[in-house]
C-alpha cells in the first residue's frame, strides 16, 4: 500500500508511553494490574476515545471504527450464543476470547492494523478493550438476570438482544427503582463531578485483581425504600474491610450506601413479600 493510501493515525496529544504500557499490561493479563495501572488504563482509553484515523482524507473516530467493524459485526451473534450458555458468567470467558481473536484479522482486512505502523496497534488494543468490556458486561448481566429469577424477585429488565434496548438508561427496574449493572466501580470515577443517573448499581469489588464480592451501590432514597437503616462511614478504598455492614460513601456530588448483593436481595424480598409478591 502506498503512503498516500495508508491510514494516518491521529492520537490525542495527552496519550503517553505510560498509558501505552498500561494498555499492553491489560492485554497480557488484566488480573495483574495494580490500582495505578488501572487508573492509567482508563485515562489512556479516554484519550483514545478522542483519537482518529484519517482514511483517504476523511477522519473517523476510534469509536466509530470500533462500532462499524467490531460491534456491528459480532455483538448480536455473540449475545445469542451467550444466552444459550448454561453458566454465562463462567463459560462466557471462552466465548469472549473466541470473538476477540477475530479482531486482529478484521482490522487487517480493513487495512487498519499494519505491521509497519505501530500506532495502528493502539486501535487494535482499543477495540480489544471495548470488546472485552462489552462481552464481560453482558455475561455478568445475563448471570444476574438468572439469579434474580431464581430468587423470585420481581423485576423488569431490558432485552440484551435488542440493540435499541441495550442503550436504555437503566438495565433493570426493581420496586420502581432504576438500576444498572457494572463490572467494576469505575462508573464512580466517570460520574465524580455529576449526579448518578440511576437509583442503584450492582457491581463487583475486587481485591488484588480477583473478584471478592458482589455489591450494590444505591442512593439513600433507594436504601430507605428497601428498609435500610444504620450505616457506617467509609471510603471506596476500605469498603471491603467494612462489609457486611452497610457502608455510607460520599463521592463528590454522590452519597451512596453500599451493601453486599445478598443483603440487598434479602431486603428487596422482604419488601416484595409485604406487598404480596411471589415470596409471600
Amino acid at each position: 500500500m502506498s503512503n498516500e493510501l495508508q491510514p494516518r493515525f491521529l492520537i490525542a496529544s495527552g496519550f503517553s508511553k505510560e498509558h501505552e504500557r498500561a494498555l499492553t499490561f491489560y492485554l497480557q493479563d488484566d488480573r495483574k494490574l495494580s490500582t495505578e495501572q488501572w487508573r492509567l488504563l482508563y485515562e489512556g482509553i479516554n484519550y483514545l476515545d478522542q483519537s482518529e484515523v484519517e482514511i483517504t482524507g476523511e477522519r473517523f473516530a476510534f469509536r466509530q471504527l470500533y462500532n462499524r467493524h467490531i460491534d456491528q459485526a459480532f455483538a448480536d451473534e455473540y449475545l445469542e450464543q451467550l444466552i444459550g450458555l448454561i453458566e454465562p458468567d463462567a463459560h462466557g470467558t471462552t466465548l469472549t476470547a473466541q470473538y476477540a481473536r477475530k479482531i486482529a484479522p478484521t482490522l487487517e482486512q480493513q487495512q487498519l492494523l499494519l505491521r509497519n505502523n505501530p500506532q495502528s496497534y493502539l486501535l487494535f488494543a482499543y477495540c480489544v478493550y471495548w470488546w472485552q468490556s462489552f462481552a464481560r458486561g453482558y455475561a455478568f448481566e445475563v448471570e444476574l438476570k438468572r439469579d434474580l429469577e431464581a430468587s423470585k424477585i420481581i423485576f423488569a429488565m431490558h432485552d440484551v438482544r435488542s440493540r435499541a434496548e441495550r442503550y436504555s438508561q437503566a438495565d433493570l427496574i426493581v420496586l420502581d427503582l432504576l438500576g444498572d449493572i457494572k463490572t467494576s466501580p469505575y462508573f464512580l470515577q466517570e460520574s465524580s463531578n455529576s449526579p448518578l443517573a440511576n437509583d442503584f448499581y450492582i457491581t463487583r469489588l475486587y481485591e488484588k485483581g480477583y473478584t471478592r464480592t458482589l455489591v450494590v451501590f444505591q442512593k439513600p432514597s433507594a436504601w430507605q425504600k428497601i428498609g435500610g437503616r444504620a450505616t457506617v462511614a467509609g471510603k471506596l478504598e476500605n469498603v471491603l474491610a467494612l462489609l457486611p455492614q452497610p457502608v455510607k460513601l460520599e463521592q463528590a456530588e454522590n452519597v451512596l450506601i453500599v451493601v453486599e448483593y445478598v443483603t440487598w436481595k434479602s431486603l428487596v424480598q422482604r419488601v416484595q413479600h409485604k406487598r404480596g409478591g411471589p415470596n409471600a
